[in-house]
């Protein structure tokens, strides 16, 4: 699974899940190591990202930084300030730097990811989302940034419906109904 750090509010690694059998949430996550991830689009930078186990049940978690995807390296300001500019609602006078030949794939390949999205995403934020976000990705990114920053819009549904923006990052066998690896 996958935790975003702004959702930990300010604790130094989350807590088990409510759903544990063993201790039904009360306990600490144990350190269980890092991985290294790149955090920008051409590799310029990696960051050691951490992972916690779950003494009870065994599932493990990542914590993924402020500013970054899930399995995405594209940073979450700069994805969200070139799709502003993409749909038009890049505000004053400041617009973002044009993007490079890789962000522009990165971006096209969003748009894709997104429109292939909309209706369960729409689904999920329920009433939130107005009717005309369901037209097209244009209409719908303009609806979903009125909720508020993708960052924050990636931590709720991280929180609330265990997905994100571009793909559903919960393992096969949580998704197929079956019960959850240990480690998974």
């Amino acid at each position: 699974m996958q935790v975003h750090e702004s959702s930990l509010k300010g604790a130094d690694r989350p807590r088990a899940p409510k759903g544990c059998a063993k201790c039904a949430g009360c306990q600490k996550l144990h350190r269980n190591g890092t991985y290294s991830r790149f955090r920008k689009v051409q590799g310029q930078r990696q960051c050691s990202i951490p992972r916690f186990r779950c003494p009870g049940c065994g599932r493990t978690w990542s914590v993924i930084p402020a500013d970054m995807f899930p399995r995405r390296s594209m940073e979450v300001s700069r994805f969200e300030s070139l799709m502003d500019a993409l749909f038009g609602l890049a505000g004053g006078g400041a617009r973002p730097p044009p993007a490079t030949e890789i962000e522009a794939g990165c971006i096209r390949r969003a748009c894709k990811r997104v429109s292939e999205r909309i209706a369960l995403l729409c689904g999920l934020l329920g009433q939130q989302m107005p009717l005309r976000a369901r037209a097209d990705v244009g209409c719908f990114w303009r609806a979903l940034r009125e909720l508020g920053s993708t960052e924050d819009i990636l931590v709720r549904l991280a929180c609330d419906f265990k997905t994100s923006l571009l793909a559903c990052y919960r393992s096969l066998a949580m998704a197929a109904g079956t019960s959850p690896r240990a480690g998974a």
